[in-house]
């Protein structure tokens, strides 16, 4: 009992007195004036009021003091027809009378009041009860004992100091669930999923609740043919084995022929009663595995195959995370009250660089070295330069920094060109830069600073690169041989935007200070540009425009001369027009571009859009070539007049033709209305009384008919723009983190940790 949060108490009193009592009953959320903990109204109006106090370090004598002080006022002015207690602490016989006689005639009998022994006798009768509350059926004190006491049942000093550790803060999920449930089913279950979503904990949970059953736990640390070697016939075993296919595709875990014999073994432990086997492993992982050895892809594994999703840590998963995590952090009791405060819980668990793992570095340093606990967590949240920089600077070694550094210019990065930047870098510093070397890296940062997935090599959390930021601003990697590990155009990109954010002064200094290596890289990226019909995609325009705003930025003569160099070769036909517009704007506002440059681009690209435009009105196609005519009235001397300007105006008129003769069923309100626009700037009202006339009027029907519902495509059905319902499951669960971390403000739950 002791190991449960009073949450997990109340729940678990929730559903043990419905079926003592034979009722439903409504848990209510913690109040200080109301006396409710879980209540029953019959429907003669009789009321049962159930009192919860899981206070399981308190003596008797304290608990029967504040039931009297706080809670017998309250229960006067309730006047239930019946008051049950449930408690935590071991009642005795004297103290049960005396509770009693306190609270009569409320409390009818002293079986009314339940202790310690009392509830976990129920519990015992009720097996399936506590295994439906997997955190009280963690907490048995057979559980622990044999975790903690009986090293026949653990052969592994890991297991024995980690299940305790990981049961504390451990909140059942979704992914928990699915495990589980393969694992009854089959004895045999492999939990799959990306790096630090929490596959190590769900297996050491699944190992928990079998040591609970009478297993023995066994860690597999090398092959499959440990759990030959550790096999005895009649004897409950799990077998744990933990990244089974290694934790890299750069190492082979399964040795020669091991494939067959870990197939073999599975189907073997499917067969026998006694045995069970969790294995993890990361999901490129397998699936690597299983394109180089065919019966890893087997139904045997397949079907036995669980993912643990980050989705599974839903709102109120992390909120109890959350108050787990500080319930039991090693501080006083006065430090963990300010997380009772929404200000502070709700934008941690909305935090995006929220991960269990992080909450529980930052109250492990808090704890340590704070005062204010909750204000470091919600710090190191923001600004985990207080986490990573311990790691980065103290305990890594130097090739795991300088994958770090790499890693920061390309953000992601496929296992091949991670380790030929990498190789650069370490040779242009004059370092050894072997495959070994770059393997054991990995290795090392795998799991806790990046993650590895099948499409590559990422950070594994976003804070982590924002500490690498701070790093190479304070000029703690030389951007002179970063400049010579660059295989990706990303990577000068990814250099040049941290240069331009508030905190990147001094990586723009250092790229300012490597001028000529700067504008080497950034020019080369222009060779990666390739033309596509979509204006979202990157062109030689706006490229070039990227290029003019980096010379700008670094004060760079050099990329500058390049940018007036590509103006002048030209032709511009094929651009996307909102990218010369863009690129025609910047170089207006230049410093560095001299006006005769951009008069001479200007003309050049008002030619080239006036020839397009031309093509498009030949062709009828009215919403481009007014698209184009408005490009063109963003640029100086670029309006179209005389012979032109009438062309397009007839093409436009003919356009109102289209467009009432058009199918109006997926109706866009948009290129009528610029059409319309279009027309009444060139003073055509459809006053005149001509043939366009009557089409104008319809136009601008469809258009004033649409305009009315301007959110409302007019084909979706009416019942998906409904609403949604008063209450989310988000709002439910926000509802559930407030009551839950109210109680950190309570002493007595506090103080019992």
């Amino acid at each position: 009992m002791g190991r449960l949060t009073d949450h997990d108490f109340e729940v678990v009193c929730r559903d043990l007195f419905g079926e003592i009592l034979g009722v439903p009953l409504e848990l209510f959320p913690r109040g200080r004036d109301r006396g409710i903990d879980l209540r029953h109204m019959a429907a003669d109006g009789t009321t049962t009021v159930v009192q919860c106090k899981h206070w399981p370090r308190a003596t008797q004598a304290t608990l029967t003091k504040r039931l009297i002080k706080d809670e017998l006022p309250k229960v006067v002015a309730l006047k239930p027809d019946r008051y049950l207690i449930a408690t935590s602490v071991g009642l005795t016989v004297d103290g049960k009378a005396g509770i009693r006689e306190a609270f009569a005639p409320y409390v009818h009998t002293t079986g009314d009041l339940y202790g310690l022994e009392e509830i976990v006798a129920e519990l015992r009768s009720r097996p399936e009860l506590v295994r439906r509350h997997f955190r009280l059926w963690l907490s048995g004190t057979a559980v622990l004992q044999t975790v903690l006491n009986q090293e026949k049942y653990v052969r592994s000093s890991w297991l024995r100091k980690r299940i305790p550790r990981a049961a504390d803060t451990f909140v059942p999920h979704e992914g928990f669930d699915r495990a589980k449930a393969i694992l009854d089913d089959q004895r045999v279950c492999v939990i799959n999923g990306i790096p630090g979503v929490g596959k190590t904990t769900v297996a050491l949970m699944l190992a928990a609740w079998l040591l609970g059953n009478g297993y023995e736990v066994h860690e597999i640390s090398k092959d499959a043919e440990e759990i030959t070697a550790l096999w005895r016939e009649g004897t409950l075993q799990l077998f744990l084995y933990d990244d089974f296919l290694g934790q890299t595709t750069l190492e082979s875990q399964l040795n020669k022929n091991e494939d067959a014999r870990l197939i073999d073994i599975i189907r073997e432990i499917q067969e026998a009663p006694d045995k069970a086997l969790v294995m993890t492993t990361r999901d490129y992982i397998l699936e690597h595995a299983r394109q180089k050895h065919e019966r890893i892809g087997a139904p045997d594994v397949s079907d036995a195959t669980s993912v643990v999703h980050l989705t599974d840590l839903s709102l109120g998963v992390r909120g109890q995370i959350l108050y787990n995590h500080v319930h039991y952090a090693q501080v006083p009791a006065e430090r963990k009250w300010p997380f009772a405060d929404p200000v502070v819980w709700r934008p941690i668990v909305e935090h995006r660089n929220f991960s269990p793992r992080l909450i529980e570095e930052t109250l492990r340093l808090a704890a340590r070295r704070e005062q204010d606990v909750a204000a470091a967590v919600l710090k190191n949240l923001d600004d985990p330069r207080r986490i990573w920089e311990r790691i980065v600077e103290n305990d890594l070694t130097d090739e795991a920094v300088h994958l770090l550094e790499v890693l920061f210019t390309l953000r992601t990065a496929t296992l091949d060109t991670l380790n030929e930047s990498w190789t650069r870098y370490r040779k242009e510093r004059g370092l050894e830069a072997d495959a070994r070397t770059f393997r054991r890296a990995l290795q090392v940062l795998d799991g806790t600073m990046v993650a590895v997935d099948q499409y590559g090599v990422s950070f594994h959390n976003p804070s982590i690169a924002d500490y690498l930021r701070f790093h190479l601003d304070a000029g703690r990697a030389p951007m002179a041989a970063l400049l010579g590990s660059l295989v990706d155009p990303g990577q000068i990109r990814s250099l040049v935007d941290a240069s331009r954010m508030a905190d990147g002064a001094g990586i723009l200094a250092q790229l300012k200070s490597e001028d000529e290596r700067t504008a080497a890289a950034v020019v080369e990226t222009a060779h990666f540009v390739e033309w596509s019909s979509s204006p979202g995609d990157e062109s030689e325009a706006s490229h070039l425009q990227w290029v003019l705003e980096t010379a700008e930025l670094m004060d760079s003569a050099l990329l500058a001369a390049y940018v007036v160099k590509e103006l002048e070769l030209g032709p511009w036909h094929d651009e996307h027009v909102e990218h010369l517009a863009s690129l025609m704007d910047a170089m207006d506002g230049s410093r560095l571009i001299a006006q005769r440059s951009v008069e001479r681009f200007a003309g050049e690209v008002v030619d080239g859009i006036r020839r397009d435009l031309a093509e498009h009105v030949e062709a009828g196609d009215w919403w481009e070539a007014i698209r184009l005519h408005e490009a063109l009235g963003q640029i100086p001397g670029g309006l179209l007049s005389g012979s032109e300007l009438e062309a397009l105006v007839e093409c436009a008129l003919d356009g109102l033709r289209q467009v009432v003769g058009g199918d109006d069923s997926f109706f866009d309100a948009e290129p009528p209305t610029t059409l319309l626009r279009f027309l009444l700037d060139q003073g055509y009202d459809g006053s005149a009384g001509d043939e366009h006339a009557e089409n104008f009027a319809a136009v601008k029907g469809l258009v004033d008919r649409f305009a009315r519902f301007p959110d409302v495509p007019y084909f979706v059905p009416r019942e998906e723009t409904a609403a949604p319902g008063p209450y989310s499951d988000e709002m439910r669960d926000r509802e559930v983190i407030a009551e839950l971390m109210k109680r950190l403000r309570d002493p007595d739950v506090t103080s019992e940790v």
